[in-house]
């Protein structure tokens, strides 16, 4: 028999009251002690819809997902995928996935903004691996062998866990294997620096097939006029030139199908990250582009000449921690709304990981002793969960060599946080 602590009767100890791991354990694992539940059931009683999700019962800050999933396609990101500080099934980060490209997705009040994408061939029934790193405001998103990389301030904590499929529809398989290979990680470093940084314009309704997202040069081919592409793709491009000889119309091929199938590739999509993307506060955006396009290269080139051709500002990536902070500088004055601080952006543009546990140390100390904007969402997170990552963070950038003087200002601040208190 266990023995309760004094004061406490036999049997009166829940396993939810117990303490328990969350680093390199699997979503199910957490879900047979009481620790993981499905959040958002709207639909009739006991019945999951598109928009439910299971996740931990308690709030976290920096975590990873990492998953694998069938992939069926559709066109919005919100079907699959692993998810990140969600609040409730409105409001919560998310990498997906559609036929033609993985985003991370910010979902504030059910509208759907894309925070960064990359494009990539996704074929129907094709099993692929995903993860969803979170530490601080920087946002990374590993699909297959491609990394997004974004930063965004929206939500400091929350649950983390995967999409759930619908019983109506064909992610059953999808949904399950995403569920039962669920795994929880430490975040990720570093990350790739970018080739150019860029300044776009905002276009989408936030929709989930249409979400506020940079407007950025897109050039649709047709898959049968090209030569090269993935055998799936000609697959798919048939399927939908012999619907069309039929007589279908687009809607009608979704309805009937699910999906359109893919007949065009955007030969000027991108790999890109937006820094601190919030539609409703400004009208243009800060874009970092890392990758080239899967199908024809050229692709940056082509997105410098179309901001340009837009009047809007085209940056060469800064070459050291100096040059950052000086373009940080330059750009926070025309988006006064920022709240992630200079070593994001070096951490953004640059890459290096120390960079990544300056701007984590930043968020603790910004969220929890000035200017406290998610205070309420950080008290959800246990102190042992803050203690330990501030810890490790103090642990890591003591071991680092380079940056020394702002080395030991991020170790005080850590430092400062505990002697506060919060």
């Amino acid at each position: 028999m266990v023995v309760p602590p004094q004061g406490v009767g036999v049997g009166t100890i829940k396993r939810s009251q117990l303490e328990y791991p969350i680093v390199d354990v699997k979503l199910m694992y957490l879900a047979s002690i009481d620790r993981a539940t499905l959040y958002g059931i709207d639909g009739a009683a006991g019945i999951a819809t598109n928009r439910d999700y299971y996740a931990t019962t308690d709030s976290f800050t920096d975590l990873a997902v990492e998953q694998w999933t069938i992939y069926v396609a559709d066109d919005a990101y919100r079907k699959l995928g692993s998810i990140a500080r969600l609040q409730d099934a409105a409001n919560m980060y998310m990498l997906g996935i559609t036929s033609s490209s993985a985003g991370i997705i910010k979902m504030v009040n059910d509208g759907d903004t894309a925070l960064g994408t990359t494009g990539c061939a996704n074929a129907p029934g094709q099993t692929r691996f995903f993860k969803f790193s979170v530490s601080g405001s920087t946002l990374k998103g590993y699909w297959w062998v491609n990394l997004i990389v974004v930063t965004d301030t929206t939500f400091a904590g929350g649950k983390f866990g995967c999409k759930m499929p619908s019983v109506t529809s064909n992610y059953m398989s999808d949904g399950a294997l995403g569920f039962t290979t669920a795994t929880f990680r430490k975040p990720s470093s570093p990350s790739p620096q970018p080739i150019t940084i860029i300044e776009t314009n905002i276009c989408g309704s936030g929709k989930a097939e249409d979400p506020h997202r940079p407007s950025i040069s897109r050039n649709l081919v047709e898959i049968t006029s090209l030569t090269g592409l993935p055998d799936f793709l000609y697959v798919e491009a048939k399927k939908y030139s012999i619907l069309k000889a039929k007589g279908f119309t687009d809607d009608e091929i979704k309805t009937i199908f699910g999906y359109i199938p893919q007949h065009q590739v955007d030969l000027d999509s991108v790999t890109w990250g937006a820094f601190e993307f919030h539609p409703d506060k400004a009208p243009t955006v800060i874009v970092t582009i890392t990758a080239d396009n899967p199908y024809k290269s050229g692709a940056i080139l082509r997105q410098i000449d179309f901001a340009k051709g837009k009047n809007l500002r085209v940056f060469s990536p800064p070459r050291d921690y100096r040059e950052a902070v000086e373009l940080y500088n330059q750009l926070e004055r025309d988006y006064p709304h920022w709240i992630a601080g200079k070593d994001n952006f070096a951490y953004q543009t640059l890459g290096h990981e120390i960079f990544d546990w300056m701007q984590n140390v930043d968020f603790y100390y910004g969220e929890l002793l000035e200017h406290k904007t998610h205070y309420n969402q950080l008290k959800q997170v246990s102190d042992g969960e803050i203690t330990g990552r501030l810890n490790e963070l103090i642990d890591k950038l003591s071991r680092e060599t380079a940056l020394v003087d702002e080395r030991e200002k991020h170790i005080a601040k850590a430092k400062e946080i505990f002697k506060r208190g919060w």
